[in-house]
């Protein structure tokens, strides 16, 4: 079996989105959502995450696009130990990158590569050292395929490398959702490797009706899972599967119910999880440029888990009912777009903490200030608490605030200020504690774009 592959976004080292933006614009505004060109999704998950883009965002074609980033980043206070009890750090980067996709009447496909080189100074508190001068690779790829009148495949697969201890600080928390149950994580690491990959069979019964099944993979995995001298950090391999069924009773107006199960293996067998959930759901238009969608029912989760006392395994069984529910609103206008989205469910605890009930609620805003310049602000809260042992608490506070500037048809800059707050009560031998740090990015971008074929 196929191990697929996951990518965090990452928010405050660049891959040149903003200039893929402004690498097909026709400049010319229009108040109703443009078509992308190729096969259109036959049917979207309700806690899909709504686009950010604006009604004049501008619509991509056939082509390949060469890239490269540089930039800095710095953190008031990226790491704590005894000898540094608050170190500030500066992060210098330089990213190259390419993506090439592709636009047919059936079939669409994406490719994409980054790979960069790091490196990382402290300000205070330490010197340098052999682990200063680090690399990340990024691949992705995608397709969407019209098989016949009736039947969609779509596919997706994407893979993360870093030996940037502190590439996750340089991410926005993503939204754990049924489709899409791994959010990201929040401790320092060493080297690590994410991957996602889904695959989505979608048939369209009648103009009505569709029935859509999906399947998931996620692997993350860090060098540094160990629980004395370090943070502990579950590594975990997940697979899930979904059916879904919905009816569109009007074209605003969509109901329908589905079946989800997730697999959840936290380091190798230290806990295992099985999660169940039936849910309904509903998607509603409530103008063309604004959508409501939501989904709750029953869940239920079986969880083994192994404890290791001076050499002896003991083993422990649990399970849970719970109710798993979801809401996400969305709003694009021709200058401004709006998300915001609350999440109830079992599922990976990100790290810190195995199988857990988080609660999630997030909610960002972008303005386009000029013709070249836009904005976004953004907040997001995680609650986790263990399913097997209530004392293990994780919380997540972050806000986040950036601005990206077309400098020319080539050239962009951008740069971010963030804030984390998080306290944790997650392991046995660490006790409770609280965590605050700044976050300052700044880069600037180039990429050549040539439409295929030409």
């Amino acid at each position: 079996m196929r191990t697929s592959f996951g990518l965090l976004l990452l928010t405050f080292l660049v891959l040149c989105w903003g200039c893929v933006w402004a690498q097909t614009d026709t400049g010319v505004p229009d108040n109703a959502p443009q078509t992308q060109p190729g096969p259109q999704p036959a049917f979207t998950y309700p806690d899909t995450t709504p686009s950010l883009d604006f009604l004049t965002q501008s619509v991509e074609n056939s082509s390949i696009t060469l890239g490269i980033t540089t930039g800095f980043t710095y953190y008031s206070n990226a790491i704590a130990t005894p000898d540094a009890p608050h170190a500030d750090w500066w992060l210098y980067h330089v990213m190259p990158d390419i993506r090439i996709q592709q636009f047919r009447p059936k079939f669409s496909w994406n490719l994409g590569y980054s790979g960069g080189y790091q490196t990382y100074v402290y300000s205070t508190g330490r010197g340098r050292n052999a682990n200063n001068n680090l690399f990340s690779q990024n691949a992705s790829a995608g397709f969407l395929w019209q098989m016949a009148r009736h039947w969609q495949l779509l596919g997706s697969d994407s893979f993360h490398y870093s030996a940037n201890p502190f590439d996750s600080y340089l991410t926005t928390p993503g939204t754990p959702t049924m489709n899409n149950p791994n959010p990201i994580i929040y401790t320092p690491l060493t080297q690590y490797t994410q991957n996602a990959g889904t695959l989505t069979l979608t048939d369209q019964l009648t103009k009505v009706d569709t029935l859509s099944f999906n399947g998931t993979a996620n692997l993350r995995r860090t060098s540094s899972y160990n629980l004395v001298t370090s943070v502990p950090f579950y590594n975990l391999i997940s697979y899930g599967g979904r059916a879904n069924y919905a009816h569109q009773f009007s074209p605003r107006f969509t109901l329908g119910a589905g079946y989800d199960f997730n697999s959840l293996d936290f380091g190798k067998g230290v806990q295992r999880s099985g999660i169940q959930t039936i849910s309904a759901t509903v998607d509603y238009l409530l103008r063309p440029n604004m959508t409501i969608s939501a989904w709750a029912g029953p869940e239920y989760t079986q969880t083994k888990t192994v404890v290791n006392i001076l050499g002896f395994n003991f083993i422990t069984h649990s399970s849970l009912w719970n109710v798993a529910l979801g809401a996400n609103f969305g709003w694009q206008g021709l200058r401004n777009s709006v998300r915001v989205g609350y999440v109830r469910q079992v599922t990976d605890g990100g790290g810190l903490i195995a199988t857990s009930q988080v609660n999630s609620f997030n909610a960002q805003y972008r303005r386009l200030i000029t013709s070249k310049l836009d904005g976004t602000a953004g907040a997001r809260y995680f609650h986790d608490v263990s399913t097997t042992t209530a004392d293990r608490k994780f919380d997540n506070f972050y806000v986040s605030a950036g601005v990206n500037y077309k400098i020319a048809k080539s050239f962009s800059a951008e740069a971010n200020y963030g804030y984390v707050h998080s306290t944790q009560s997650n392991a046995f031998l660490i006790n409770r504690g609280t965590y605050n740090t700044n976050l300052f990015a700044a880069s600037i971008s180039y990429s050549w774009n040539h439409p295929l074929g030409r």
